[in-house]
């Protein structure tokens, strides 16, 4: 982990209030590994506010040409910074942060991936690796709308399985991508499970697995603000035992837990 400044590449704008800004930076394409993220600085020099830096998810990494991307949507005075910024510019950011997936610890040699919405970022960085290494991958993804519909052609790209579901039926099949879990649990019993999505997927999905007694992990996003396990703003309720939990913090020990232990409220 470092504290870094690299040159934007590109920042297109791929949706409504949807960002893909690919940096160079030959430390994070050779250090990172699915799961990790950057915290990005989201003002200039001689601007104080955000004080806070962003965390974002690292989404893909191309290690020909030393970049990596992030993808991030509109939502307050950070995002809007990064949507202004061009081809050329400079951010800084550290990273990689946070206790990563290893592939070689994982149990199977065959993997789900459930995203939902914006939860698509990291995982693709993780179906990539793992495509790159010959697992045999599943990626199902559920957006609201068709405003994701370019993820398509990159999942395409990796010939892997997938399916993709909408609330509206736009982009894919009609429905909620827990809809087609909850059909198709049975077939994955014996695959690596990873999750990315909104804390109503993860509540749906915990309710599912439960029932099949089937093992998965998720990939958790909170505020952050120092981003290496310090000031304990990111922390998570997990349970321990039938009537004993502990907090974790999301930026060290996380982002990616046991999604059956974890304690929503």
């Amino acid at each position: 982990m470092k504290q870094l400044k690299g040159e934007i590449i590109s920042n297109v704008k791929i949706g409504e209030g949807l960002f893909k800004m690919t940096v160079f930076s030959p430390y994070i394409t050779k250090n990172a590994i699915p799961g990790q993220f950057v915290n990005i600085k989201c003002s200039s020099d001689d601007l104080v506010m955000p004080l806070l830096r962003r965390p974002f998810s690292i989404h893909d990494i191309e290690p020909d040409f030393k970049v990596f991307s992030i993808l991030y949507i509109l939502k307050g005075i950070g995002t809007q910074f990064l949507s202004r910024q061009n081809a050329g510019d400079i951010i800084d950011f550290v990273g990689p942060l946070g206790n990563g997936i290893k592939i070689e610890e994982c149990e199977n040699n065959k993997f789900l991936l459930i995203a939902g919405g914006i939860g698509i970022a990291p995982l693709y960085f993780l179906a990539k690796t793992l495509s790159i290494e010959g697992k045999n991958v599943f990626f199902a993804a559920g957006f609201k709308d068709g405003n994701f519909i370019l993820f398509e052609k990159m999942l395409q790209l990796l010939k892997i399985n997938y399916e993709i579901y909408s609330e509206n039926g736009m982009h894919g099949k009609k429905g909620m991508i827990t809809d087609f879990i909850i059909e198709k649990a049975d077939d994955f019993k014996n695959y690596d499970i990873y999750c990315c999505g909104p804390v109503d997927m993860y509540k749906a999905l915990q309710n599912i697995f439960s029932l099949k007694n089937i093992k998965a992990k998720a990939l958790f996003e909170e505020i952050m603000a120092c981003g290496i396990g310090v000031c304990k703003g990111c922390v998570m309720k997990f349970k321990v035992s039938e009537d004993k939990y502990i907090y974790k913090t999301v930026c060290k020990e996380g982002p990616v837990f046991n999604l059956m232990e974890a304690i929503f409220e």
